[in-house]
């Protein structure tokens, strides 16, 4: 588990039973895409500790609500016209924000250092001559 009741109190504000903790631990693990089992880095488990309280505070009034809770931003009823939204009413916003600091879930950015023409060719010259000798390719 992410997080206990008294965790849950402690960032939340909010009192829990262990079956609100239960289910808001699972939807973490689905919305984050790892089980607890899995998750090692200290600082993923606080991010985690934090979306699970997070999430238990959402489901405060109706622990059940967020898996019965359709996602409907506008109905109109003369030509029965339905616009669903493309939020995630199951999860908690400041979840869905922790969540998002994990990492696993930040973008990775790959640094070259500066590109030397020459050494490049140089490169891909030496690379073909290679391929050449091994597959018996040669020119002229």
């Amino acid at each position: 588990m992410f997080a206990t009741v008294d965790d849950v109190y402690e960032i939340a504000g909010v009192s829990v039973d262990l079956a609100t903790l239960k289910k808001a631990q699972a939807i973490i693990e689905t919305a984050s895409g790892r089980p607890a089992e899995l998750v090692t880095n200290d600082t993923d488990i606080l991010w985690l500790r934090k979306a699970v309280a997070y999430q238990c505070a959402y489901m405060e009034e109706d622990p059940t609500s967020v898996f019965e809770q359709p996602n409907l931003e506008s109905y109109s009823h003369g030509d029965d016209k339905m616009v669903m939204g493309n939020k995630d009413v199951w999860l908690a916003p400041l979840a869905q924000k922790a969540i998002g600091n994990v990492s696993w879930r930040k973008s990775r950015i790959i640094r070259f250092g500066s590109f030397d023409y020459r050494r490049e060719l140089k490169r891909q010259n030496h690379q073909t001559r290679k391929m050449r000798d091994n597959w018996g390719w040669h020119i002229g």
